[in-house]
């Protein structure tokens, strides 16, 4: 999800010592967006809310409700490579056609990304960024079971327990007050928990920011993705691949030179989802602290 933010001003006098303008640039950024420079460290806390129903009405249906909570820290050793690290902390409410309801609370597939910058029109405030981005999802989550001891399908469970590479690339550029973010992201997921394969996902994001002051900017944006279909056993599973298309509007501020707070809506505009699918609102709320 892509985000945004809110603050007020009166912190703006004593910013010479924020990291914004130790880039030389000062465009307000979470992390994941920032300019790289040498030893620039910045750590973050997200909340996330999604909704999703899969299955068919009446005979198998599941909604499912999540909240996560990621703790990420991103360093940069030089000013042309960041590495990033995401823990989430992951609470799914599951309510299946009779009603029932399983409750599971339990930490997530655990992220490591390196984003390197390739070409720059300048060393310092460069006004275009292009990068590459390679990553690793590592199979960290805990497994559900059921009475017997069997491993719970891919909706009950905090992560996918599989060892997924990442790859992809992005574009910046930075022309205070506008500036606009593009990334292409590809995920490769390998077989993980019940003998589950996801299929492999392709995200592509369109971000616009328009910052009118030094400590508030707002953006609106786009999402999509592109799913292959998933596999258990060998087996498709029916309800899995297809894609669909998010419109975000976001907020971003500053309340102080060293934080940053951030809000994003996302509202689903086209889904083209296979079999009985369907994904609802999402919401992203944060904080981004530099150190």
């Amino acid at each position: 999800m892509i985000a945004a933010l809110v603050a007020p001003s009166w912190i703006a006098a004593g910013a010479s010592a924020c990291g914004t303008c130790s880039v030389g640039d000062p465009t307000l950024t979470i992390v994941g967006f920032e300019q790289p420079k040498g030893n620039r460290v910045r750590t973050s806390a997200t909340l996330r809310h999604r909704s999703d129903r899969i299955g068919d009405p009446r005979v198998d249906e599941l909604r499912l409700s999540e909240q996560r909570m990621e703790l990420a820290g991103a360093y940069s050793p030089t000013d042309r490579v960041t590495l990033s690290l995401m823990m989430p902390l992951v609470h799914r409410m599951i309510t299946e056609v009779n009603l029932a309801e399983a409750n599971i609370w339990a930490p997530g597939d655990l992220e490591l990304r390196a984003r390197g910058v390739i070409w720059r029109d300048r060393k310092f405030a460069p006004r275009h960024l292009v990068s590459l981005i390679a990553g690793l999802e590592f199979a960290t989550s805990s497994i559900e079971y059921d009475v017997n001891g069997v491993p719970l399908p891919l909706e009950f469970q905090a992560g996918t327990g599989s060892w997924d590479p990442i790859a992809g690339a992005s574009y910046t550029m930075f022309s205070d007050p506008w500036s606009v973010y593009v990334s292409s992201v590809a995920i490769f997921p390998t077989t993980g928990i019940a003998n589950t394969r996801a299929g492999n996902s392709f995200r592509q994001t369109v971000l616009g920011q328009f910052q009118p002051w030094k400590f508030l900017a707002f953006q609106v944006g786009a999402e999509f993705r592109i799913d292959g279909p998933g596999y258990i056993a060998g087996v498709r599973d029916p309800n899995t691949g297809g894609h669909i298309t998010y419109g975000t509007v976001g907020i971003v501020g500053m309340p102080h030179e060293k934080i940053l707070l951030h809000v994003t809506a996302a509202i689903p505009m086209i889904q083209r989802l296979d079999g009985s699918h369907e994904e609802g609102f999402a919401f992203t709320a944060g904080l981004v602290y530099e150190i």
